[in-house]
């Protein structure tokens, strides 16, 4: 190893707005010593080259677009994957280079790393053929299916080790890939040099808070129409809805069409996590809304992390895997997809706070306890 050893990070995504999980790993790996460079998408006002708190960012041409067809999405795919590869051609040797998924085939542009002798880590963020099928509607069956599943289990083989975001998907990667493949489970943990437990309660109005991506499997436009039932028995609460994402329009049309857009606070685009910061203790319930089905069905929403790390209570799809991480004296749970059962634990929320807190203060306890990223940052690094 070098003197100062060095890792890559390859992320098909916007840094370092788009991908808190990848920031903090950056962050940690600067503090333990290393020099750290990130290859990333093209980011609207920012130059190809700059150091971000330390970490060398370095940005390809490759711009994200919203609302693209299934070959718009590959052809971004595939040309992210070839500037990558370019850029691990030209870069000097890096002890480690870690992959962010999607898409998992990302790993193929490490290759001339490898060569030199690197060591590869594919971080699995979402499962990529799951991802895909919720995004492109295609049946598991079909042949796109087929050869993207194939690319899937290539790529975890072809890594020195896999990481993920919790044990749910380290269990579907070792079955998925007939036990060959062991994943190391690093935590979506809120990063602590951002997310603190709030001191003071949140000022009036009422305020019901949704952070992160705008997407319709997230459930954003159910929670949209559930929010008219709190503004009939509240009306002046407010929804903060604080991301962007291809939902957008379909939030905005359901805000009209329940009639609550004048009680919304959008902020129509991804915010840094600094601003994040500042918003979530303004909250006096965060919500958690994802539908049932497809991905969701293993997801653990980072934003329930940072909700209970700053102390906001929480109203919570009742997932499988979201349910197994919160007991039901710690989150308030809701049927998930389905936007009445929604509206009445808002309203029950807004009128039983101090049960709310209650069941904060022990979320936080859990978290603290169980899921807080100093342990998982030792396990990634």
């Amino acid at each position: 190893m070098h003197e100062t050893p060095r890792v890559l990070f390859l992320v098909h995504s916007e840094y370092p707005v788009g991908e808190p999980r990848v920031r903090r790993q950056a962050d940690a790996a600067l503090e333990a010593g290393w020099d750290v460079t990130v290859f990333a998408l093209a980011s609207e006002g920012s130059p190809v080259l700059e150091m971000v708190d330390g970490v060398r960012v370095v940005r390809s041409s490759i711009r994200r677009v919203r609302d693209m067809s299934a070959m718009g999405m590959v052809r971004e795919y595939l040309g992210f994957e070839l500037a990558a590869l370019r850029f691990c051609a030209r870069e000097p040797f890096a002890d480690v280079v870690v992959v962010a998924n999607p898409p998992d085939f990302l790993v193929g542009a490490t290759i001339p790393q490898k060569l030199k002798g690197s060591r590869i880590l594919l971080d699995v963020h979402d499962l990529m053929t799951d991802l895909f099928e919720s995004r492109m509607g295609s049946s598991r069956n079909s042949l796109r299916m087929r050869v993207l599943s194939l690319l899937e289990r290539w790529s975890w083989r072809f890594a020195d080790q896999v990481l993920t975001v919790h044990a749910p998907y380290g269990d579907e990667i070792l079955k998925r890939s007939g036990g060959r493949v062991s994943p190391l489970v690093v935590m979506n943990s809120a990063d602590p040099k951002f997310f603190s437990k709030r001191t003071i309660g949140p000022p009036p109005p009422y305020t019901v808070g949704y952070h992160g991506s705008i997407m319709v499997r997230y459930g954003v436009t159910d929670l949209v129409e559930a929010f008219a039932s709190l503004l009939e028995v509240d009306p002046d609460s407010r929804l903060a809805l604080l991301g962007g994402g291809d939902g957008y329009p379909d939030v905005i049309a359901a805000a009209r069409l329940a009639g609550v857009a004048h009680a919304l606070d959008l902020s129509e685009r991804m915010l840094p996590v600094e601003t994040v910061v500042e918003r979530i203790p303004e909250f006096h319930l965060g919500v958690v809304p994802n539908r049932p089905g497809g991905l969701n069905r293993f997801a653990l929403s980072t934003k329930l992390l940072e909700y209970v790390a700053t102390g906001v209570p929480v109203v919570c799809a009742g997932l499988e895997t979201l349910r197994g991480h919160f007991d039901d004296d710690e989150v308030l749970f809701f049927e998930p997809g389905n936007p009445d059962d929604l509206a009445a634990k808002l309203v029950w929320a807004r009128a039983h706070q101090v049960e709310m807190n209650a069941r904060a203060e022990k979320a936080h306890m859990r978290y603290t306890r169980d899921y807080g990223w100093d342990a998982n940052k030792l396990v990634f690094l």
